[in-house]
């Protein structure tokens, strides 16, 4: 590394990027959370649920390639700024909702203009700041602001939500995007313009094209898919899905949300700091086996009508899918370098967000369909099955990213 480098606190550093992180999987998970409330000022079937959680993620997948190229152009600095500020905006504008269409159409521009630039972006300051053999901890420190935000945020809004209501909760949300927007422009280091490497970086020529020719990038597309389904449709669904098939409150699903995010900030942690220790020339085995074991819980979790147990199978199953989550996305930050990483990224990362947004459609339908969560957890156990199928396509050894 440069002397650049050298002076950059990487815990600092880190710690600023996991705020960012945490605000992102909050505003992710905030739909999910205060839907059932705003379901009650605005009358909605489970479809158009499903649609409003849809909206966010489709607008996320739609400007993912774009906001690679944007992080290329204008640096992963000031693309991080943007993303977490304008999350705050969003939010301001979507506590003023009144009706189904006017949700959709904040939701999916929350997911177009500021969730889809931060995931690169953040992953970029890893790779220019973190060597080789501590990206994979690092990037899993980052993805488990996840568990965080899945602890924190069902304490912060859903008391906030039955108390107050959902737009002063997103309120809260706006006020807590913008300061972290300032934090990020006051403590993410500034490359230097003159470095050798920023001045290589940007000469360098990249074919979009040739790197979709890679077969290997929709390989981990399609397990990123089938592995985000999973995840965020758990994660959006299980407060309907406690409310109105266990009978319990808001603020009580709340609850369970946090102690199943307990196990994810684990999983994502503890999981990247085992695999980058012991499995780091294993990870697709990781991957496959994490997910068949995490998916079958989530399929055993429907059958446990008594909380406790149920908390700790569910809880396993998202440690489970949160390890091969961190794993699948590690990849990339190990085998892309200079400006053939963004859009590689951003393209694997597209696969995730494509299977959040068609979860929510999907499983609001079977809900619809059946009157039942019943199909919802066999699809959810197809999903990981499919994860796990769709890697038994990827080619080994790094030259073949």
């Amino acid at each position: 590394m440069n002397n650049t480098k050298k002076q950059v606190n990487l815990s600092l550093l880190l710690s600023t990027l996991f705020l960012g992180y945490v605000i992102v999987y909050i505003d992710k998970l905030s739909v999910g959370i205060s839907i059932i409330s705003i379901s009650k000022d605005i009358p909605m079937t489970e479809s158009q649920k499903g649609l409003i959680l849809s909206a966010f993620f489709i607008g996320y997948a739609i400007m993912q390639v774009p906001m690679s190229f944007a992080i290329n152009q204008f640096g992963a600095k000031k693309v991080l700024i943007w993303s977490v500020f304008m999350i705050g905006v969003f939010d301001f504008i979507f506590s003023f909702g009144e009706t189904v269409t006017m949700l959709l159409a904040i939701r999916l521009l929350t997911g177009m203009l500021a969730h889809s630039g931060y995931p690169s972006a953040s992953s970029k300051e890893i790779i220019d700041h973190f060597p080789l053999e501590r990206r994979t901890f690092a990037k899993g420190i980052l993805i488990s602001s996840s568990g965080i935000a899945g602890i924190v945020g069902p304490i912060l809004l859903s008391p906030i939500i039955e108390q107050y209501n959902w737009k002063f909760a997103y309120m809260l949300l706006t006020i807590l995007a913008i300061l972290a927007s300032f934090i990020i422009v006051r403590i993410i280091p500034t490359p230097n313009k003159q470095s050798k490497e920023v001045i290589e970086e940007a000469s360098e020529k990249v074919s979009l094209l040739n790197i979709w020719k890679n077969r290997n990038i929709w390989t981990l597309f399609a397990a990123a898919f089938f592995i985000n389904s999973l995840l965020y449709g758990i994660n959006n669904w299980l407060p309907s899905f406690l409310t109105s098939q266990r009978g319990i409150t808001l603020t009580q699903s709340g609850m369970v949300s946090s102690c199943v995010g307990v196990f994810s900030l684990i999983g994502a942690i503890g999981g990247s700091y085992v695999v980058s220790k012991f499995f780091s020339e294993k990870d697709t085995l990781v991957i496959m086996m994490m997910a068949t074991i995490g998916s079958s819980l989530v399929f055993l979790s429907y059958y446990l009508h008594s909380l406790i147990p149920f908390i700790l199978v569910l809880g396993l199953a998202t440690l489970s899918m949160t390890v091969a989550f961190v794993t699948l996305m590690t990849i990339p930050l190990k085998v892309f370098t200079g400006k053939h990483f963004a859009p590689s990224y951003s393209t694997i990362s597209t696969g995730g967000i494509l299977g959040g947004a068609t979860a929510q459609i999907i499983i609001g339908s079977l809900v619809d369909g059946s009157e039942s969560y019943f199909s919802a957890f066999i699809y959810f156990f197809a999903l990981g099955i499919l994860a796990t199928l769709s890697l038994a396509f990827l080619k080994k050894g790094a030259e073949n990213y």
